[in-house]
This record gives C-alpha cells, structure tokens and sequence, in this order.
C-alpha cells in the first residue's frame, strides 16, 4: 500500500485527488455524484475532508451530508489485511450514535462540541503498528481470532498544543482518564507526538455495526488483558481503504452491558453497538499534503517525505531488481571478502523480516541490545558490505541512519561495545541527519585536497554532514561545536524547507573507485569519504576519519566509519595507510527517499532524521 513519494507531478496530483473506492462506484448514486462534485473543487482528498468538516461546524444534524458521504465512502472502501509502522490521522466528525427522526436532526451534541471547540486543535494525532508476538496474542486474544488471521497492536498519538487551552484541557482529561504514556524524545522529534495510549488488537474480520454488512480491518479496544479504560473499553474501530494509502474509519461504540466482561464470543447485537463517527488515516506520501491543511497536527518537517535524490549508477551492471525494498544489489564478480554462507544468512534474514530495511533494523535493535564487539551480526554486516558494488556518483541529497557502532582495541574491554553503551546517553545529543554530495571540477578538487589528490578520469564531490538542531540537547551540541571552532554552513532555505536540515558541518571530499583500506576487505571496490584534507577545517576526530560504502539496493547504501588510531602521524596521501593504524568504529546507512519513508514507517533510528 506504499506510495512511490517521487512520482512526477502529474502522477503525485492524480494520486492526491484520486477516491480508488469510486472506480467501480455506481455512476448513477446520488452521493457517489455529490462526492465526485465536492471532489472536483477540492485541491485533493484531504482538502475535500477539510471542506467536510467545515460544514460539521456548529452542525447539530446527527445526519449531515457529510457524514452520509463519508459513509458511502466507507462501504465501497475495500478491505486489507494488515497497517504497519506509523500514520498520521485526522477526526473529520464525531456523531451522537444512531439518533433517529427529529432527534438525529438536532441531537447531536457529542458533534457539535467536537466541531465547534476541539476539531481546529484536536489532540488526536494518529495511530501505530507493530506486530503482536504470539504470546501476546495467547494472552490477549486466546483462541477468539482463527490461527490463520494476522493480528498486530495499535496504539493512538495524542498532541498537547501550548496555547490552545482547549486542547491542553483535553490531553489533561484523557491523561486522567486513560493513563497516557508519553512519548519518546525519537517519537517526538520525529512525529511530534507528545502521548500514546489506547492500545488496540487489529485484524481483518467481519463488521460488528447492523450499518456496514461487510468485512473490514477491526481495531478491538476491548479485550481486558489490553488494559483499556473506559470509554475506550467499549469501543472497536473498523476501517476500509478509499484511497493509495488512505484509510477511513467508523468508531463504533457499544452501548448497553456496561458492567459486564467483554465477551469475544458474544453476537454483537448483545452490545447495541452505534456509529460515533469518522476518522483517516494516511500514509507518508499524504504528509505534506496534510500539514498543509491541518497544522493541529504539528508535523515536523523531517515527517514529510521529500523528493528522491538522484541514484547512483552502479560499477557493474546489473539486472534491475523486481522489488526494491527485498532485492540485493551485489558486485558481479565478487571483489571483496565475501563468505557465500554468511550472505546466505541474511538473505534468508531478509525474507523472514520482509525487506531489507527491517531486516537491518533488527540488526540494529540486536546489537545494540547486547553491547558486543563480536557477533554473527556484525560479521553479516561485513560480509553485507564487501557483496555491495561501488558507486560511480552520488549526487544530491541522503539520509542517514546509524547501525550500529563497535569499538576496537581497547575501547572493547571484554568485547564489551563501550561506545554503543555511551551512544544511550549521547545520540539525544546528534544533530545528524544525512549528507550532501555536490560535484566539483579539477580546480575545486586541487583547492580542497591542496593538489594531493588528481582527478583522473572520476567524478569528485565535495560534501558535507547535514545537521538539524529542533531540540534543546541538539542546540547544546550546535553550541558546543561553535565553541570548538567546528567549521559550519548554514544550510539554504531552500535545503531547510525541503528536507529539514539546518547546517552542513563535517566536510569531506568524495571519490569513487578506491580499494577499501582494512586488510580484512581485501581491497574490495567502494566510494570513499575523505574528511582528513586540512583545507576542510574538520576538527577531532572527524579530522581522522576516512568513511568508506557500498551500494547494497537500489537507493541504500551501507557504511563503514574507519578512523585512523595513531593521530600524532600528520595526514600525508603518500604515507601508506597501515601506518595510520585505521580501525573500523562501526556501520552506518545513507538512503534515498523511498527508503526514509520506509525507515520512518518502522520507527529505525528516528534521532537520525
């Protein structure tokens, strides 16, 4: 259900005004016409959305128009099976359940206070997904779900609005009400969350409201081991697709047995259940479109996918992969130290976890879990690394996301990774977002690398580290830097706006077609990041640095952070490199947009954003 985020223009407008549940949509329906209409003057789905809301406004009819379309949309949405990682949400009307007559005209009051004094700063932000364990499931469900049904855990987002009492008010109510969680400075930072709560149990199944005969996605907030609540513990959402990566859902709550256990099994007319109203959830791609519109949701610019850098052409050919987010892109003939069998391993790894994203998150979680030096993990990343192909050219714009470190020599007493034990406390503190590569000609080159280093007949790029400072721990590091003398160039408005970053700091210069410098990748092919030419002014230890990385997929690309270990031998090209006593500290990503989008969905190494 992932939308390609660097579609063309044409193709990203039809997308945002494109209702996929009306193409086999009876023409002839009064409402499927009306909603056509609303959507032939609306810039996009989610501005048609907004116009629907406008018109809930200080609307007390139980029956409005709008929410009779959103029904409509809501029984030719199409049904899925599973949501994965987070999506923002928005609340277009809340309804006083199923009011009949002169009641439903003007009893809704539940919607009039919603659309009058919360919808303009509603503290709802959002939901996420994650998949539930099978002892969790055990514990939770029982056997009241078939085997064979994908279930995961939800959870809301919740955004407390300084300057909106009405809002601060609300979150205080439901922190009283439901023990909200608060959220975590990476979620923070990267979604702008501030709390979570109201955990669900999500799976395909059939519709519990007499309305909608139909199967939907349900969102069960009523089993008793979730620890609900009430009024979430009467509630089960369900939700339909109406568009690319746009989901519609009804609140459905029961209304009668209030003091009585949930019981799964029971027929669900024993509860009365009642439609309270609507709500959306998107995926990434609608992101900019949706803080737009609904700036309640205080979105950071970094949740907003920007446009894909140019790729890199690969040193040897090779066959386009079927699925970007699952197909190795590998050197062909091996040129580094490949052991088939580890290679084996992770191509199995990424099979078991879907794709290649998740599969090195799972590194990640792994090893910084268990703070060692030596692991099979580390030896597959290795591995991973020397299989990769070279770039030829990296252009533009990256994002950046750490794997892991891991601490040589005696930085590692006991094997023990004392830098990824520190990065705990410290990485609140990284700015880091990506890199920017920018081309430059024989005269730049010669000016940066003071002639050490000659053209020939590759690309070089000059480059920088892009850093964003939105905390208080990452403006103390902006600080600090200024202090140490760290050479720092704010980044254009331009560069800001689309992708987030403040400054470019840490220079280094790029070159394809070097032989990797650690004996044990046996002079394997890769692109090299320069950072030790004194004119780019880098202070320790980025002074000592010399990156090095490989295309492992189409856009993503995996690296090693090398730093020299003898720092009293001054920077001479000519010096061979065993003299300066290089030392791997660990692996790091950069990735093209699509892959972002990915990485945010999963929630990997949301400080780096």
């Amino acid at each position: 259900m992932s939308l390609n985020v660097s579609a063309g223009m044409a193709g990203e407008e039809a997308t945002l005004k494109t209702l996929t549940c009306l193409n086999n949509a009876d023409p002839n329906d009064e409402l499927v016409k009306e909603i056509r209409t609303d959507l032939s003057v609306a810039s996009s789905i989610l501005e048609m959305i907004k116009d629907y809301m406008a018109l809930l406004q200080d609307n007390f009819n139980n029956d409005a128009p709008p929410f009779q379309k959103l029904a409509k949309l809501f029984d030719l949405g199409e049904t899925f099976d599973s949501l994965d990682g987070h999506y923002y949400g928005i609340c277009p009307g809340l309804r006083t359940g199923d009011l009949h007559g002169v009641a439903a005209e003007f009893g809704n009051l539940l919607g009039f206070i919603w659309s009058s004094a919360i919808v303009g700063h509603c503290p709802w932000a959002g939901k996420s997904y994650f998949p539930m364990s099978d002892e969790e499931r055990a514990r939770i469900l029982g056997d009241t779900v078939p085997a064979d049904v994908k279930v995961l855990r939800g959870i809301n987002h919740f955004n407390k609005i300084e300057g909106a009492p009405v809002n601060v008010a609300t979150v205080a109510l439901l922190n009283f009400m439901w023990h909200l969680q608060k959220a975590t400075d990476e979620e923070k930072s990267q979604y702008g969350y501030d709390y979570k709560g109201g955990n669900i149990a999500s799976h395909r199944a059939p519709s519990i409201y007499p309305g909608t005969p139909r199967e939907v996605f349900r969102l069960n907030y009523r089993y008793p081991a979730l620890g609900n609540f009430p009024p979430l513990s009467f509630l089960i959402d369900e939700m339909v697709q109406i568009a690319d990566g746009m989901f519609l859902g009804q609140a459905i709550f029961a209304t009668t047995k209030f003091l009585e256990r949930f019981n799964p099994k029971a027929d669900p007319s024993t509860y009365h259940y009642q439609n309270f109203g609507y709500f959306l959830l998107f995926e990434p791609f609608w992101n900019a479109e949706a803080k737009r519109l609904f700036p309640f949701l205080e979105m950071p610019d970094v949740a907003v996918p920007a446009e894909t850098p140019q790729t890199s052409a690969p040193a040897v050919a090779a066959t386009s992969p079927t699925d970007k987010f699952s197909t190795l892109t590998l050197a062909d003939p091996v040129d580094g130290n490949v052991d088939s069998a580890k290679l084996d391993a992770v191509r199995v790894d990424i099979q078991s976890a879907g794709d290649i994203m998740r599969m090195l998150k799972s590194y990640s979680d792994e090893l910084m879990a268990e703070h060692k030096t030596v692991s099979p993990v580390f030896d597959k990343l290795h591995t991973l690394f020397n299989a990769g192909i070279a770039p030829q050219t990296m252009n533009g714009f990256y994002r950046g996301a750490l794997v892991s470190w891991q601490s040589p020599g005696l930085l590692a007493p006991f094997h023990e990774n004392t830098i990824d034990v520190a990065w705990q406390a410290f990485r609140f503190f990284s700015p880091w977002t990506g890199k920017k590569f920018n081309p430059i000609d024989e005269a730049e080159l010669a000016k940066w690398t003071e002639g050490g280093e000659p053209m020939g007949s590759d690309p070089a790029f000059n480059c920088s580290n892009t850093v964003a400072f939105r905390t208080l721990k990452e403006k103390f590091t902006r600080d600090v830097s200024k202090l140490a003398g760290t050479r720092m160039e704010d980044a254009t408005p331009e560069e800001h706006q689309q992708y987030g970053y403040d400054a470019h700091t840490f220079f280094f210069i790029g070159r394809p077609n070097k032989a990797a410098m650690l004996p044990e990748d046996k002079g394997k092919k890769i692109y090299q990041f320069n950072y030790r030419w004194k004119p780019l002014k880098n202070i320790p230890p980025d002074c000592f640095c010399i990156d090095e990385i490989t295309q492992i997929a189409e856009g993503l690309y995996l690296g090693q952070l090398i730093y020299a270990t003898d720092w009293l031998k001054p920077w001479d090209p000519q010096t061979p490199i065993a003299e300066y006593k290089y030392k791997l500290f660990g692996y790091f990503l950069l990735m093209d947009e699509e892959w972002h989008q990915r990485r945010l969905r999963i929630g990997f190494d949301l400080q780096d954003t």
